[in-house]
């Protein structure tokens, strides 16, 4: 029997010196072996969340998809929705016509949690139309825009492109599919409203012994502002997109009507 006190009087020391409390759990060691006491209430709450590796292969965030780098192809149409033109400087080939978009902040207003919101944003971009005609001169008045042909240029430019510059803001209604961004697919569709921060053309023609880079920039009469619809969509970080801009390139009567279409990949991060 007093072997027995002895042995019980030993234990409830080792307990009670190893005993530890956090929360509804109370942990305790004899020896080399751990015991663990859980509150039944706390074993049922945690049986209900989503696994611990859940939380580590699939990523919640907020499934927003305007930040990132947007690539594509630009082509100009009129008001019948076809890229035929009277004027020379609308001929654009799609060869040398690039979109790039960088777009740097994204913010999401959920309507249902993360499978609807509004999305807004901050965005840069740079458009170039680059045109057939290789002997043409990007040429204008405070009246209108023309292109002019160059006929002293023997062989015509190597590179001939009008380029412009945007400050974007986009309003884009989301759509996704799945809570978790690796089994996501998303789809956007909105407007994108920019204003024009710079535009140049940049002509690169051959010379005696190598190539000459020349750029002139200025206005153009090109339209201070850009308005596009847009639809894109995508699974987990890669999208396609398609941009139409419901402005004119040039400004009213200074040009003949061409408007903007640009269609290509996203890339979000």
């Amino acid at each position: 029997m007093k072997k027995l006190t002895t042995i019980f009087a030993l234990l409830a020391g080792a307990i009670l010196f190893g005993q530890e409390e956090e929360g509804d759990t109370t942990r305790f060691t004899i020896g080399d072996i751990e015991f663990i006491i859980v509150d039944k209430d706390t074993l049922l709450a945690e049986d209900t969340q989503e696994p611990e590796e859940w939380s580590k292969d699939w990523d919640y965030g907020d499934l927003t998809y305007w930040g990132g780098l947007d690539v594509g192809v630009n082509m100009l149409m009129n008001g019948n929705f076809e890229p035929t033109f009277n004027s020379a400087h609308l001929e654009v080939d799609p060869a040398q016509s690039f979109s790039y978009s960088f777009n740097f902040a994204e913010q999401k207003i959920r309507i249902v949690k993360d499978y609807f919101g509004i999305v807004t944003g901050l965005g840069f971009t740079n458009s170039r139309y680059g045109f057939k005609d290789d002997h043409l001169r990007l040429t204008s008045n405070a009246d209108s825009t023309w292109g002019m042909y160059d006929s002293t240029l023997v062989t015509g430019f190597t590179k001939n492109q009008l380029r412009v510059n945007y400050f974007n803001i986009p309003v884009l209604f989301q759509i996704n599919t799945s809570r978790y961004a690796e089994k996501n697919f998303h789809i956007a569709f909105g407007a994108i409203g920019g204003v024009r921060i710079g535009s140049k053309v940049k002509y690169i023609y051959d010379v005696f012994g190598g190539e000459n880079d020349h750029k002139e920039k200025g206005r153009y009469n090109l339209n201070p502002f850009q308005v596009c619809a847009t639809v894109r969509m995508g699974y987990r970080d890669f999208g396609l997109f398609a941009n139409y801009n419901l402005l004119s390139l040039y400004e009213n009567g200074k040009s003949e009507t061409a408007y903007p279409l640009t269609f290509g990949a996203s890339f979000h991060f």
